[in-house]
């Protein structure tokens, strides 16, 4: 099924359109659900202007769940049709589905996020992206839902993404971390800390 959310922020549909920008280049996260549990993909993008972030659109899977028939389909559809930064996923069960995209010619795309270290690295920039206001998410029950069922525990460490309850599902949670660990991660001339959008061009194009 699809779905979305407006957690932190609330911004109305027409608000929210405006916000998006022309051809975004995307930035996918994915959290394979086990067994009982819910498999969700979400896609980033990056508002330059704003220098915010938003979310573009999300798939959440209720189980059981078919990786071939439901979420493979709907990935190929995903970087078949929109410019793709990357697709960051929890190697743990994606075998498969990363084999099936690899052969597809997508194999450069995929990024494995260690589920020891660099989730936690996700879970930090999630935190920070939302607190500070610069993550912007349209309204969805479904996704609000697994915001709720998330908690936040700090460590020495920083941030882990646990469940409140081990019967509620978070995927939606998990996999938008890994989104905004991509996206926040993407190198060029403007994710310089020197790039200003007053004083600098983005398209050769625009140049005098």
């Amino acid at each position: 099924m699809d779905a979305g959310i407006s957690a932190y922020k609330d911004k109305s549909a027409f608000e929210y359109n405006d916000f998006v920008p022309e051809d975004p280049i995307l930035w996918l996260g994915m959290d394979i659900g086990i067994k009982r549990d819910t498999t969700a993909i979400t896609a980033v993008f990056h508002n330059y202007e704003e220098d915010k972030f938003g979310l573009y659109g999300h798939w959440i899977f209720e189980p059981p769940v078919n990786m071939v028939t439901q979420v493979e389909p709907r990935l190929m559809w995903l970087l078949e049709t929109f410019r793709v930064g990357g697709l960051l996923f929890d190697p743990y069960q994606a075998a498969t589905t990363t084999q099936t995209l690899a052969v597809a010619g997508y194999g450069d795309l995929l990024v494995e996020v260690n589920q020891s270290t660099e989730m936690v690295h996700a879970a930090n920039i999630l935190h920070a992206l939302c607190t500070s206001g610069r993550l912007i998410l349209y309204k969805d029950p479904v996704l609000r839902a697994h915001f709720s069922w998330a908690n936040d525990e700090q460590t020495e460490r920083g941030w882990h993404i646990k469940k409140r309850k081990q019967t509620m599902p978070i995927d939606g949670v998990v996999a938008l971390a890994m989104s905004c660990l991509g996206i926040t991660g993407e190198t060029g001339h403007m994710q310089h800390p020197s790039y200003s959008t007053k004083s600098h061009s983005r398209s050769a194009l625009l140049l005098p």
